[in-house]
């Protein structure tokens, strides 16, 4: 069984679907050639006609038993209704996490205004995912991504399940320790290419990976994720193939982490 923790709807480029059901419809073909039980879908921080609010994202897919939704948290317009919209979705049940995006947007994660957020998933239970490390956007300020910066929240707020997404990639020796260290933070894998892997850097992404899961050395605090559609599916189940694990690692990273974090309907995800 394979879950994908990290995926998005977004419209990233022209050659892409330009309507949200015909990305959906992608995201299924993607995981249906390539074994996926079951993908989170991300919202981005920004709503404009390429990314969607959580909102719309539900109507889209909140009738897809295979797709979960982790809102987008817009903090630079976090005030009282953005906070109240995302509350109601948490007590709905029709969001299973938050997602933060430092360094796309201009904040660190240790400002007071994003205790709420912090205080919201402990609340609810869900995790809040965390960009970490290269962006997408080479506008976009990497000085703010840093997974150590990950650590100063996590032991204020204990309660909290943190995500270090792309586990914090090139900090990977950073990420690694912040994750053994916080029995609150997990990281994902996702997002370490651009399309397929190419030979050259996979080779130094296994090395890096691989130290990671020996250092990490729990079954219990990594999740696959591919970052599709910026990463390639099929390339990330072959990279993901290659990396040194045990039964109970490989298990952990491709599906059991990601059903119990987010309480996902499949089957063992107790």
């Amino acid at each position: 069984m394979i879950i994908d923790c990290h995926t998005h709807l977004n419209r990233y480029t022209e050659d892409q679907p330009a309507t949200l059901p015909e990305r959906h419809a992608a995201l299924l073909r993607e995981m249906d050639a390539n074994g996926i039980v079951h993908a989170m879908v991300l919202t981005s921080y920004v709503n404009n006609e390429d990314r969607c609010s959580p909102e719309e994202m539900l109507a889209e897919v909140e009738d897809d038993p295979r797709i979960s939704v982790v809102a987008g948290v817009d903090v630079p317009r976090l005030d009282q209704d953005q906070m109240d919209r995302l509350r109601g979705l948490l007590r709905a049940g029709r969001i299973r996490g938050l997602k933060l995006y430092p360094g796309y947007q201009p904040f660190h994660l240790h400002d007071r205004e994003l205790r709420p957020v912090y205080e919201l998933g402990a609340e609810f239970g869900v995790p809040v995912m965390i960009h970490t490390g290269d962006t997408f956007n080479p506008l976009a300020k990497v000085r703010l991504t840093h997974p150590l910066l990950v650590d100063d929240i996590a032991v204020d707020f204990r309660e909290t399940t943190f995500v270090i997404c792309h586990l914090g990639n090139p900090w990977f020796t950073d990420a690694m320790e912040v994750i053994y260290k916080n029995h609150n933070v997990m990281g994902d894998i996702c997002g370490l290419t651009l399309g397929e892997f190419q030979p050259r850097y996979e080779r130094f992404a296994l090395r890096c990976v691989n130290d990671a899961i020996a250092f990490i050395n729990d079954p219990d605090k990594l999740m696959f994720g591919t970052d599709w559609p910026i990463s390639d599916v099929a390339s990330y189940l072959r990279f993901v193939d290659r990396l040194e694990m045990t039964d109970a690692e490989r298990e952990g990273l491709l599906w059991r982490n990601a059903a119990r974090l987010f309480r996902l309907p499949v089957v063992g995800a107790a």
